[in-house]
């Protein structure tokens, strides 16, 4: 399978799982106002919103498993069996639907009781910010002892020749046998797939590290988080407009208009994001030759399979990473 086909199916599985939700969501909004009727009290309200997210999040299983597993599978990326890779969406779904059941709750108990909206909202937010940053690992493979000590080492040489310094390490195997992964996470960990030592040099992860740390040095980050926040704030204040018929539509419209807008803001972040991409780029082209920065983003491309070259209609949608051509064409 050539990589615009692999692109290409991973693409419209995508779009399709997020019409599927979204038609999910919002058909369950609005019939709530017949079917949910019928339950009253907050114990019986909490558990049948808990029991729609873990309906959405079963919904969500078939298009996981095809652009998941069966296509990584058929295009001869991933090594793991079936079985592992469904413990994994587990663990990463359980996350998921924690989120969504605590925002409907959050939704539905503004509309019963706003003065306890407030403080059960920043205890959700805590206790998601305390998963996201403590229980979910940065990283937890291990390299073989030898070849591992001799990679960071090196990688460090190559880091301090450029400016910069290691941080502590965490290496993760996302199942892939060859795409190459990696960030600085919020508690400041360098999380690396173990493909990185596999398919680079330590001269060629220390480039793109340094990229990273670009943007952390930058404050784009920054800007990153308060655009996050800001777009997530007004999504919340329309939702709570969103008229309702009972507490548990009150939760379920607050989670199809999220979703709405989350979705929306596929159309606004890729636009943003390709302007800081375009700058991070030209900063590794200022510290390193230009045409070996060109083989190492070609090179990235090949092991990840992605997309050389798209429509500029098709990158505007989607695609916060620009395709290859027109990073290349960038740096010339």
């Amino acid at each position: 399978m050539d990589p615009s086909n692999y692109q290409c199916i991973r693409l419209w599985a995508g779009i399709t799982a997020i019409g599927a939700n979204l038609a999910l969501i919002w058909g369950l909004a609005i019939s709530a106002a017949w079917w949910a009727d019928r339950f009253s009290g907050a114990a019986v309200t909490l558990t049948v919103l808990l029991g729609v997210a873990a309906l959405i999040t079963l919904a969500n299983l078939p298009f996981d498993l095809l652009s998941g597993d069966a296509v990584e599978r058929g295009a001869g990326r991933i090594e793991g069996s079936t079985s592992s890779w469904f413990k994994d969406w587990i663990k990463g779904r359980v996350v998921t639907l924690t989120g969504l059941w605590l925002g409907m709750v959050f939704f539905s108990l503004f509309r019963q009781a706003p003065q306890l909206s407030i403080p059960v909202s920043l205890i959700a937010g805590g206790l998601l910010t305390f998963i996201l940053l403590f229980l979910v690992p940065a990283g937890h493979a291990a390299l073989p002892e030898s070849s591992g000590e001799e990679f960071e080492k090196k990688l460090g040489l190559e880091l301090k020749s450029l400016g910069v310094k290691l941080r502590p390490i965490r290496w993760f195997d996302h199942g892939d046998a060859e795409s190459v992964n990696g960030c600085i996470t919020p508690r400041g960990f360098l999380s690396l797939s173990t493909t990185v030592a596999q398919c680079l040099t330590p001269r060629e992860a220390a480039l793109l590290v340094t990229r990273e740390e670009y943007y952390r040095r930058s404050g784009a980050w920054i800007m990153i988080l308060m655009i996050v926040t800001g777009w997530t704030l007004l999504g919340i204040i329309l939702a709570l407009l969103v008229p309702s018929a009972n507490p548990v539509q009150a939760g379920l419209c607050g989670a199809a208009m999220m979703s709405t807008w989350c979705f929306l803001a596929l159309f606004v972040w890729p636009t943003i994001n390709r302007i800081w991409m375009s700058k991070a780029d030209a900063f590794l082209a200022s510290l390193a030759p230009s045409e070996e920065v060109r083989e190492l983003f070609s090179k990235i491309a090949r092991l990840n399979a992605t997309d050389i070259s798209l429509a500029p209609a098709k990158t505007a949608v989607f695609h916060p990473i620009p395709p290859l051509q027109d990073r290349l064409d960038r740096l010339s």
